[in-house]
């Protein structure tokens, strides 16, 4: 039974028509770390000018007034401490960046959550599972490099210029202008080169996305790949892919080495221009060596934040296309849930489908209309064709949707009326493919019961016949399966299942399946523990095996999204369609 919780779900940050806009606000709880980190950084720009200052002053005194070196220990001495007190502002500001963009990725992955958990099957209906993945895992991720580093660097590239600019003037003014007009040459061509490398990016993103999910199909599918011969044909195709998205690597890299060789021939030149200049004034005599050695140091230093905003521009790319698939996700309209806080009713409820309809993304699946009875404590089976709409009423039944039209009613009591964490505790799922993770036996039968003692556990496993296999593990209870129950049969994980509801105790419980796929042995137990679980409880199976129809009272069919009759067991298993 997968248990939801009733705790409110985090507000997503707002969506923004731009992604860039979306960054921006998801940063906001970690503004001031950020700005802590500028200021950092900006110290440290101050110091390299502190640096500079005294390295002229000390080359003045030994080329230009022939000073004894004891005349320039206390600049040397100066400069020794300026040198790692630069390392260490640069180290804490880098970590406090970088401290924000994990508290942003930490608050984000809990939203994404969340946000994911509230919408439900329902409200994911078209996503594919491999994009999806790759949106909360890599494209959260993404997001780093963006806050940790693009996002101060602006700061700095619009500050620390300006900050040397104020000491260059004064020195020498011609210098200063130098600097001054070429410095927009770095971030025009920045933006100029960026627009191509955006549109790069954002197709790179896409083939990721493919290249996962179609990966993950191939994992999810490789028995049936293997039996039908035809791994290697995939193999082959999985190459293609890959070499696609090697080939689109290759071409953003070609375009992020052309964008940093840009950013530094044209550093190089204005740097190189500044050094002409200085070089003329010095053989004039018309500026001392403190003050041309003093801007020469400096004009790399100008330059270094624009090119340190260039080459980082490929994170603001990368940040804006991961933004580009998270934003969506928190942007999709929650479904409406069930708001009550009427108690449910105790013991087996009669549960009725009053003209429900409920259609996924308007149009496609679902059902339409359809008026259903499942009385108190009995057994009522499902079938139908695939897509007829049996796993749409059970998503109904458990709250994971809601009815567009129509309602279900407990004990006369609309569903939506009711307690929402009051109705999960009451119910039962048992998946045709059930849910185990890595862990102990004990630990995985507990999933929807924590409370339960080791006298609830032997008796449920004994109810679902999984007790002797169970007592023949190495470690009983406390043996560990492995990813999906590996180390039992089908058989057994699905007893284990059983296991599960019986040790939840619920009133309603709901089947999909449970005797598919299973040796007539496993089949047997599996019936045997399922006509034990019906007692004292309402139970409703999704099945077209005989045995485990004929342990149901009644039989619905439904067709096209609607109910086609109720019959009989014998008269279904006998296809003469009779009437119940």
């Amino acid at each position: 039974m997968t248990d939801t919780s009733s705790a409110p779900v985090e507000a997503p940050p707002e969506a923004s028509p731009k992604p860039e806009g979306w960054l921006r606000e998801v940063t906001r709880p970690v503004r001031r770390e950020l700005a802590v980190s500028v200021l950092l950084s900006t110290v440290a720009g101050l110091l390299v000018v502190l640096q500079a200052r005294l390295l002229a002053a000390a080359c003045q005194r030994l080329v230009i007034d022939h000073a004894a070196l004891s005349a320039i220990l206390p600049l040397a001495g100066g400069i020794a401490l300026l040198v790692p007190a630069r390392g260490l502002l640069a180290f804490f500001a880098e970590r406090t960046s970088v401290s924000a963009a994990a508290k942003v990725k930490v608050r984000l992955r809990g939203v994404l959550y969340r946000r994911l958990h509230a919408l439900g099957p329902a409200g994911l209906a078209g996503e594919e599972t491999g994009p999806l993945v790759e949106a909360v895992t890599a494209g959260v991720e993404g997001l780093e490099p963006y806050i940790s580093r693009y996002f101060p660097h602006q700061l700095l590239a619009a500050l620390l210029p300006l900050l040397v600019l104020l000491f260059v003037l004064p020195s020498e003014w011609r210098s200063g202008l130098v600097l001054l007009f070429s410095a927009p040459f770095i971030p025009f061509l920045m933006i100029l080169i960026g627009r191509g490398t955006e549109r790069l990016n954002s197709q790179q993103w896409g083939r990721l996305s493919r290249m996962a999910g179609h990966l993950l199909d191939l994992v999810q599918g490789l028995p049936d790949l293997k039996r039908f011969g035809a791994v290697r044909r995939e193999a082959a195709a999985v190459r293609r892919i890959s070499d696609a998205y090697r080939q689109g690597t290759m071409a953003i890299l070609r375009v992020a080495f052309l964008s940093a060789l840009t950013l530094e021939f044209f550093a190089t030149v204005g740097t190189a221009v500044v050094a002409v200049v200085v070089g003329f004034r010095l053989l004039n005599h018309g500026l001392s060596l403190t003050d041309g050695l003093f801007v020469l140091l400096l004009a790399p230093e100008f330059y270094l934040p624009l090119r340190t905003l260039g080459l980082s521009y490929h994170a603001r790319m990368e940040g804006l296309a991961a933004a580009e698939r998270i934003a969506p996700l928190l942007a999709l309209p929650l479904p409406a849930g069930n708001d009550g806080t009427l108690p449910v009713p105790p013991g087996p409820p009669l549960v009725r489908f009053e003209r429900v309809t409920f259609r996924y993304g308007g149009e496609r699946g679902g059902v339409t209309g359809i008026t259903l009875e499942l009385p108190a404590g009995s057994v009522t089976a499902l079938a139908g064709e695939s897509g007829t709409g049996k796993s749409t009423l059970v998503r109904l039944l458990t709250g994971l949707a809601r009815p567009e039209a129509g309602r279900i009613t407990v004990n006369g009591t609309d569903l939506s009326l009711l307690d929402r964490e009051g109705w999960h505790a009451r119910l039962a799922w048992v998946p045709q493919q059930p849910f185990f993770f890595t862990g102990t036996i004990r630990a995985n039968l507990l999933l929807g019961s924590s409370g339960a003692d080791d006298e609830a556990i032997r008796t449920a496993l004994a109810a679902a016949a999984a007790d002797r296999f169970v007592e023949r593990q190495p470690d009983g209870l406390d043996t560990v399966l492995g990813d999906r129950g590996a180390g039992l049969s089908g058989g057994e994980l699905r007893r284990l299942a059983l296991a599960r509801a019986f040790l939840r105790d619920a009133s309603l419980v709901v089947l999909d399946e449970p005797t598919a796929g299973l040796d007539p042995e496993n089949e047997r137990l599996v019936g045997e523990a399922l006509s034990r679980l019906a007692v004292g409880r309402t139970v409703l199976i999704i099945s077209h095996r005989e045995e485990t129809v004929r342990r149901a009272h009644r039989v619905a069919l439904l067709a096209g999204g609607g109910l086609d009759r109720i019959v009989t067991p014998e008269a279904f298993l006998a296809g003469t369609g009779g009437a119940a």
